[in-house]
């Protein structure tokens, strides 16, 4: 498994141009809400009692390869992705209705589009071409990218 800095690094190097960062702080955003929006009308139904959606079968995958690269970052996200999938979670109801099926095809349609758009400019494929892994990267991008602007990354960073 690649380490973080690999990860980010490779990352990194598909999103230089700084109309295509803008436009991916954006879009991942927008397509991650749609994603957990989405995965919130399917579940799993254990002894026809708990239903457990598949938005938290993929958060707990995702956070549990976050861990695997960094703890520190891990905790952080664990705490920024559950309030967001909280939220999805939320406004699309456990069966879509018009409001937020329609929500969910703006957020997610826009957010990839604006994503694309960016590496028009980037004028290179996106990363997760490298690596299906790469879309899961994405997202953490956002959290050390953010962390960097408040200049706090060295305590998330280090480990």
């Amino acid at each position: 498994m690649k380490s973080l800095t690999e990860q980010l690094s490779v990352y990194e190097s598909h999103h230089q141009n700084l109309v295509n960062r803008y436009l991916h702080y954006i879009g991942v955003p927008a397509t991650v809400f749609s994603i957990f929006m989405a995965l919130n009308w399917m579940s799993i139904d254990i002894a026809h009692q708990y239903k457990i959606p598949f938005t938290w079968i993929l958060l707990f995958s995702v956070l549990g390869y976050y861990f695997a690269l960094n703890m520190r970052l891990a905790a952080l996200c664990t705490v920024v992705f559950s309030a967001v999938a909280i939220i999805a979670t939320d406004v699309a109801k456990p069966s879509p209705t018009n409001v937020s099926a329609t929500l969910f095809f703006i957020l997610f349609f826009s957010g990839l589009t604006l994503q694309f758009v960016g590496h028009y400019f980037e004028k290179q494929k996106p990363a997760f071409l490298l690596g299906f892994m790469q879309l899961f990267i994405g997202p953490l991008f956002l959290i050390v990218e953010l962390l960097k602007k408040l200049n706090v990354e060295q305590y998330f960073l280090s480990e």
